[in-house]
């Protein structure tokens, strides 16, 4: 492989820079592990980005997650899809109205080529748990997927659940105090600065019954997946809600579901950001060895 720039970091791991697809234009950093401890025949971890955050990842969620998953004996890639981060736009005529599906195959592509590894397991946040559901979906080569608070649907049971567990927040009284003093935009309140909906991170022609499909597609691919949610992501209310949306029963072998009740969507808080992280790399341990 050429390395540019190879650098060492705190946890016995090696950080390089790595420029592929079309006129190098891509980039990502590779992060590998001491071959001491390497995992033999492991596959190599991608992570892609979240919204257009470039590859640092929310409050450098990305590169802790790709140091304790060296740590753990895996190699990552965390990859700037293009136009964002150091990565160039695409030109030319593109094939796919997603170009995160060119940029994650070029990745893998070059990944295949300098170190004859062809099992990916692709990891993605909101945005990215999107583009990592469509990439998984379509290319024999990934093996596993941990979606973090992706794609889902309201149900029923969400609403239930929802506006019980509004009225037993105390964040709930006093933002409804703040709106009645100070207006419904007061700061603080829950109608000030809403996050982005579904429908804006993934479009609106999200249709379930695909997803359902996919989903049993790469069950029978023998595809290992992970569904990690937090309470920060306003449309989802429980690990519960899962078999809800999809008729799937989580289990402890191919299909886990989690779900953070104290967790902000972008783990801004160090705990919350390690318990995540700490999870991922558990998961990798038991599904493809430590």
């Amino acid at each position: 492989m050429i390395q540019i720039n190879p650098q060492s970091n705190n946890n016995s791991s090696i950080e390089t820079v790595c420029h592929f697809g079309p006129q190098g234009g891509l980039f990502g950093i590779l992060t590998t592990p001491d071959d001491a401890c390497a995992v033999k025949d492991a596959p190599i971890a991608l992570i892609l980005n979240a919204g257009i955050v470039h590859r640092v990842g929310p409050f450098r969620l990305h590169v802790d997650l790709a140091r304790q998953l060296a740590d753990a004996g895996y190699s990552t890639l965390r990859l700037d899809l293009s136009g964002l981060g150091d990565s160039a736009q695409r030109t030319g005529k593109i094939e796919t109205p997603n170009r995160a599906e060119l940029d994650v195959r070029d990745a893998m592509d070059y990944l295949q080529n300098e170190t004859g590894v062809d099992r990916f397991v692709i990891i993605g946040l909101c945005s990215g748990a999107y583009n990592a559901h469509q990439v998984s979906v379509k290319d024999d080569r990934i093996v596993g997927s941990v979606f973090m608070d992706g794609i889902v649907f309201r149900t029923l049971g969400f609403f239930v659940r929802h506006k019980i567990g509004r009225l037993l927040r105390p964040r709930f009284w006093r933002n409804a105090i703040k709106r009645r003093l100070m207006g419904e935009n007061a700061p603080g309140s829950e109608t000030a600065g809403e996050s982005l909906a579904e429908g804006e991170f993934f479009g609106e022609d999200l249709d379930k019954d695909d997803v359902v499909r996919d989903l049993e597609s790469l069950m029978k691919r023998g595809v290992r997946m992970l569904f990690l949610y937090t309470d920060g992501y306003d449309d989802i209310c429980g690990r519960s809600q899962f078999k809800e949306m999809y008729g799937l029963l989580p289990d402890e072998g191919q299909l886990q579901v989690e779900y953070y009740p104290k967790s902000e969507h972008t783990f801004r808080i160090i705990e919350n950001r390690q318990a995540a992280c700490g999870r991922v790399t558990s998961w990798m341990t038991g599904q493809f060895g430590s």
